[in-house]
């Protein structure tokens, strides 16, 4: 299961590169994501240098590349953009993929602790 915090830093970053203007298609996006290739191509895409999208924690923990690509995809296939409330950025996309991967782990810990 990956960290609450790595998801969230991940967002971080995302929004970073919004506010910046910067930008994905949709359907670019989905494609990546059913590719599981998004966190390589935004890191070739938006270089530290120029953008200072800095994806290194997601190292430091064990497989947890690998698992958030996994979640990317299983969002990208089984979730419509507008079920996620966005028609424009990709970028906006996953972030929303992201917060319902936070609900969803919410979600489970609630149930444990009500066991």
């Amino acid at each position: 299961m990956v960290k609450v915090n790595l998801l969230t830093y991940l967002t971080f970053n995302l929004n970073m590169l919004i506010d910046k203007g910067k930008g994905m298609s949709l359907k670019e996006t989905r494609q990546l994501c059913e590719e599981r290739t998004i966190l390589r191509e935004l890191q070739e895409r938006f270089p530290f240098a120029e953008t200072h999208l800095d994806l290194s924690l997601l190292k430091l923990q064990p497989d947890a590349e690998e698992e958030i690509e996994n979640i990317f995809y299983d969002m990208a296939i089984s979730l419509k953009d507008s079920e996620m409330c966005v028609g424009n950025n990709g970028l906006c996309l996953l972030i929303a993929y992201i917060q319902e991967q936070i609900q969803r782990e919410a979600k489970k810990l609630e149930e444990k602790s009500s066991d």
